[in-house]
This record gives structure tokens, C-alpha cells and sequence, in this order.
């Protein structure tokens, strides 16, 4: 029976192993490299951004920057918890965030004719509307980075 349930495992990790995913292409965190023109990555960047709901700030595609205005993520009593999804908190004691809001900037290089290098940065902050009752960097985990470079790698 032990010998059974052995072989049993052991044909699950070995099995497992097997599993494929699809290729993603080459990514740090928050910079992928796409298969496609310059102007193609920054039409479909556009389209994903505007697709999630960030208005636009600044586009210079001559220097292959996109910058979005400031957007609520959460508000409210959960936002103290929603800002531990995308980001750690900032190191003030007795802190209590009602608002979560985050602003992107891109920037798009062409490496050749056919690949494009796109960087995502998010600036993130929360409100403290308890011992400081200001607005407060927190330091990205690359969730909303590495959800819009998705977004992006599903519509070319």
C-alpha cells in the first residue's frame, strides 16, 4: 500500500513538471519586449490604457513617453487593505489609508525594424486620513506593471 502511494506521488511531480505554458517573450518585472513595428506597440498601448480607464496626461511618441493622469484604485475603509495588493506601505505608525491612486508612465523603444522594448512605472500613493492626513509614496510590488504589459502582450 506505501509502495502504491510512492509510485502514485511520484508519478504527480513527474507529471507535473511536464506541464508547458505559453511563451511569454523576455520580461524584468516591468519591461517586455514585443515582437512588432514601434508604430504598432504604440497604437496597442494606447488602446490598453485607455481600455483601462486611464485618461491620458502626456504623449510624446517622438520620444516614446505616455504619461496618465492620477487614478483612484480604492477608496473607501477596504483601501487600507487593497493598498497591500498592488504595493507596501509606507512606515508610519497608526496609519489608516481611505484612498489608493496610482499614475503610469511608459516609455516605448524601437530595438530594431520588428521589436519594441516597452518599460512600465507606476507611481503609487496613499492617502493617511488618520496620523498624517496626507498623500504618501509607496513603493510598487509590479502588479499593475506587469497586468498592463499583459494587457498589451494579448492585443498585438
Amino acid at each position: 500500500m506505501k509502495r502504491s502511494i510512492l509510485v502514485l506521488a511520484a508519478s504527480i511531480f513527474a507529471l507535473h513538471g511536464c506541464a508547458t505554458t505559453k511563451p511569454q517573450g523576455p520580461t524584468a518585472g516591468d519591461t517586455s519586449f514585443f515582437l512588432g513595428r514601434y508604430d504598432r506597440i504604440w497604437e496597442v498601448t494606447i488602446k490598453t490604457l485607455e481600455r483601462r480607464s486611464l485618461e491620458l496626461k502626456e504623449i510624446d511618441k517622438e520620444n516614446g513617453t505616455i504619461s496618465t493622469k492620477f487614478t483612484n484604485f480604492s477608496v473607501g475603509p477596504k483601501a487600507h487593505h487593497d493598498l497591500d495588493k498592488i504595493a507596501d506601505r509606507p512606515d508610519i505608525r497608526l496609519a489608516l489609508y481611505s484612498q489608493v491612486g496610482y499614475a503610469v508612465t511608459v516609455k516605448l523603444t524601437a530595438v530594431n525594424d520588428m521589436s519594441t522594448q516597452v518599460k512600465i512605472k507606476v507611481n503609487i500613493e496613499a492617502y493617511d486620513s488618520n496620523a498624517t492626513k496626507k498623500w504618501h509614496p509607496c513603493r510598487s510590488k509590479g502588479v499593475l506593471e506587469r497586468e498592463i504589459l499583459e494587457d498589451i502582450r494579448k492585443s498585438i
